[in-house]
């Protein structure tokens, strides 16, 4: 699961970085993911926490090294990835694409280390 491990840190990595420049700067980050439209501060706030403490649960796992979580982590990303595409779909702000491309990439990844980890597992086995 050494693979699938190390694909954590990219979505550790953008939820933190998210969700601390959502929490503490939220119209530097809407620069930044050049969104066209028009935001409350408050919501953005709560989006930053929210993902604050969903980097903090995801580190853990990735700590701890609970590779019975490792998939879990990949489903909780489909509603995520269905939710973006959904409001990019509605708004069709380029923000919301940038967040899909990267929440989907992770997911990929995630489930493409799972895959291999799994066929590398199931040749291991007598």
């Amino acid at each position: 699961m050494r693979r699938t491990r190390g694909s954590l840190y990219f979505t550790a990595g953008y939820l933190y970085f998210g969700g601390a420049g959502f929490l503490l700067a939220p119209q530097a980050m809407l620069m930044i993911f050049l969104a066209e439209g028009i935001y409350s501060m408050v919501t953005l706030r709560l989006l930053g926490a929210v993902m604050l403490g969903m980097a903090m649960l995801v580190s853990a796992i990735i700590e701890q090294a609970t590779a019975s979580l490792y998939r879990q982590v990949w489903l909780a990303t489909i509603p995520m990835v269905a939710a973006l595409g959904y409001v990019y779909y509605d708004s069709l702000d380029r923000m919301w694409a940038l967040l899909l491309t990267l929440v989907a990439a992770g997911s990929f990844s995630t489930w493409l280390c799972l895959h291999l980890d799994g066929r590398t597992a199931e040749r291991k086995e007598p």
